[in-house]
């Protein structure tokens, strides 16, 4: 499937260091007032990487909602104003322009911050037209209460720009990042029955505070929490269960825990990643992506905390990414239509691909529809299954991944597969919907698989 390449829903600002950040939007020897006034657009994106045209991959809740701007020249606030917006049923509002008359055509700071129903401050009173702009201030500013956060009123976001200068008709582009973290808890239920969650828990690494930037020194208290939950997830089903929070950075081991209904099966258990190492932080603009298989027994988790978005980049791999599709498994799909796939139900799907160059590289897959769809096999890593061959050289072995529907699922239902390589700390959607050798990260289009019933 063709899609097109444009910001991903929400994007780093490149926060530094704290002060710093907000400081750096104002300059000391700011160039002098020209004659004369304009007229400028104020672009405010969530955007980095790649959303889907429809935005289906960001949650409800997950878009601008509000946005508060505020214009400083020359040290004082000009402009100060809010904006509200609803989206057209059905859709997401992740960017957003705001028509500017008459500011003075001079070096400005701008300021945005998003969703401000969940941050804890009176901009409006505090950052009046005519007053001095107070960075350190504006730097320090809090979140609400974590016991008062309510992700309906938008997730808060914050970001800022400089332009040197003002002429009619600029566009100044200002990208936000979020001030939360999320975390996505995909429960497989393999015990043989239906599955009732009532209570998903989790250890004391729940921050009570916040901040809109990330703050280095900051003393955050941090609780255990507990979601009540109603769900029922049907033998051979998954379901994922999304909750936000804090920036968690508690750095001490053992608190990270998840639990599930207070159960002897599902208790309180420590995360750990990929690597076997204890997780102790959850940073903003971060997701901690757990999968967990519920067997009658007890539960197999799964853990990684991963950035929110899919950066795009551009850049020189010291070590040239090579890797090529061996297409699907003969006789575990029903048909395939250029890119769109017809699965069969009860069985295994299995997509096959080389991982040829680095030996370091690692892959994730993710699937839009994670409720009528199961993905079993979510990520691997080039060094675990690398041999060599007779003169001593790396070899790379097959990689596959797997998924699976069940036989009394849903018809009328499909979901597209996201496969991104991860090379150097980088992650980029890679295409295995040909079998030719792709070498380094691609530009442009990128086609995905479309996963469909082969039964509808």
């Amino acid at each position: 499937m063709l899609m097109k390449k444009l910001g991903r829903y929400l994007g780093a600002i490149g926060l530094l260091l704290l002060i710093g950040v907000v400081t750096s939007c104002i300059k000391d020897d700011i160039a002098a007032t020209e004659a004369g006034t304009a007229n400028i657009t104020v672009n405010i994106s969530s955007r980095s990487g790649e959303v889907d045209d429809d935005n289906s991959e960001v949650l409800a809740n997950e878009d601008i909602k509000t946005i508060r701007l505020i214009l400083v020249q020359n040290g004082k606030v000009v402009s100060n104003s809010k904006h509200s917006f609803t989206a057209p049923d059905g859709q997401k509002l992740l960017e957003q322009g705001i028509r500017i008359v008459g500011v003075n055509k001079a070096a400005t700071d701008f300021y945005a911050v998003v969703n401000e129903a969940n941050v804890n401050k009176n901009f409006e009173s505090d950052f009046k037209v005519g007053t001095t702009f107070d960075g350190p201030a504006f730097s320090q500013v809090q979140l609400i209460a974590y016991s008062s956060f309510n992700s309906a009123n938008g997730l808060p976001m914050v970001g800022c720009e400089t332009k040197p200068s003002l002429s009619d008709g600029d566009e100044v582009m200002i990208k936000v990042t979020r001030a939360v973290a999320r975390i996505d808890l995909n429960i497989n239920n393999k015990t043989g029955a239906d599955l009732n969650v009532s209570k998903v828990s989790f250890g004391e690494f729940f921050p009570t505070s916040g901040f809109l930037f990330s703050q280095s020194d900051a003393s955050v208290q941090y609780t255990e929490k507990d979601f009540v939950e109603s769900e029922t997830i049907e033998n051979e089903k998954s379901n994922v269960f999304t909750y936000y929070l804090y920036e968690s950075c508690s750095n001490e081991e053992g608190v990270y825990k998840v639990g599930l209904n207070e159960s002897p099966e599902f208790p309180l258990t420590q995360i750990y990643d990929a690597s076997k190492t204890p997780i102790k932080e959850i940073k903003r603009n971060t997701i901690l992506k757990i999968n967990a298989i519920a067997n009658a027994s007890g539960w197999e988790l799964q853990c990684e905390v991963t950035p929110w978005d899919v950066e795009e980049y551009n850049q020189d791999f010291n070590n040239t990414l090579v890797y090529s599709s061996d297409g699907w498994k003969p006789g575990t799909i029903a048909a395939r239509d250029e890119n769109v796939i017809q699965l069969i139900p009860d069985t295994e799907a299995e997509l096959q691909f080389m991982l040829e160059s680095p030996n370091t590289v690692s892959w994730v897959a993710v699937l839009d529809d994670n409720q009528n769809f199961t993905l079993l096999t979510p990520e691997g890593k080039n060094e675990d299954i690398f041999g060599v061959d007779a003169d001593g050289k790396p070899i790379a072995y097959q990689q596959s991944i797997k998924i699976s529907l069940p036989p009394d699922g849903e018809r009328n239902v499909q979901t597209t597969l996201h496969v991104y390589a991860i090379v150097g700390g980088n992650q980029y959607e890679i295409d295995l919907t040909d079998n030719r050798d792709h070498t380094g990260p691609g530009e442009g289009e990128v086609n995905r698989f479309i996963i469909r019933r082969g039964d509808q």
